[in-house]
């Protein structure tokens, strides 16, 4: 039971990490033109959108929360990989088993105290000074949202090297 419980919310973690980076790539998408059309109007008609400064900030962290965990799971992160590429079998299973259990210890913090933050910001009605005075709760509510899916990837991979470190094989 608890094997089905873990498959399923693998399984729906990634249909919402799915759908997460879909919404990263529009919010991309939705970002350069914002700032193209912004440069044009500033240049040509010395008129900039107000706005399109914050909401570019704030839309670089969403990116970044939204489309980590699949940018994880397709192994398509930068990676120094001199050291990596000369070992082979087990050893690099258990290097990758470390690197993970320290990327879910990472991410599990990221998640709880930003929870935590998230929170706190939401009670006490914080606002970034800023022009259009956005509230900040919804701004950084989407970093717990990604590190627990990214969380929850690291498990996955965690489970999936000590598979592969237990098996007689290699």
């Amino acid at each position: 039971m608890l094997r089905t419980l873990g498959r399923g919310i693998v399984r729906a973690t990634r249909e919402i990490s799915n759908v997460s980076f879909g919404g990263a790539f529009a919010i991309l998408c939705f970002v350069t033109i914002l700032v193209n059309v912004d440069v044009l109007l500033r240049y040509f008609f010395g008129a900039p959108i107000l706005w399109a400064t914050e909401i570019s900030e704030a839309a670089i962290l969403y990116i970044t929360f939204l489309g980590t965990e699949r940018v994880l799971r397709g192994d398509s992160h930068v990676k120094v990989d001199i050291l990596i590429s000369r070992i082979g079998g087990r050893k690099r299973k258990a290097l990758d088993l470390a690197s993970s259990c320290i990327g879910l210890v990472v991410s599990a913090t990221l998640t709880i105290f930003g929870v935590l933050v998230t929170w706190s910001y939401y009670k006490r009605g914080i606002y970034n000074p800023s022009a259009t005075e956005l509230p900040l709760a919804p701004v950084i509510a989407v970093i717990p949202f990604g590190s627990f899916l990214l969380s929850v990837e690291f498990c996955t991979r965690i489970a999936n090297n000590l598979k592969g470190l237990m098996d007689k094989g290699d």
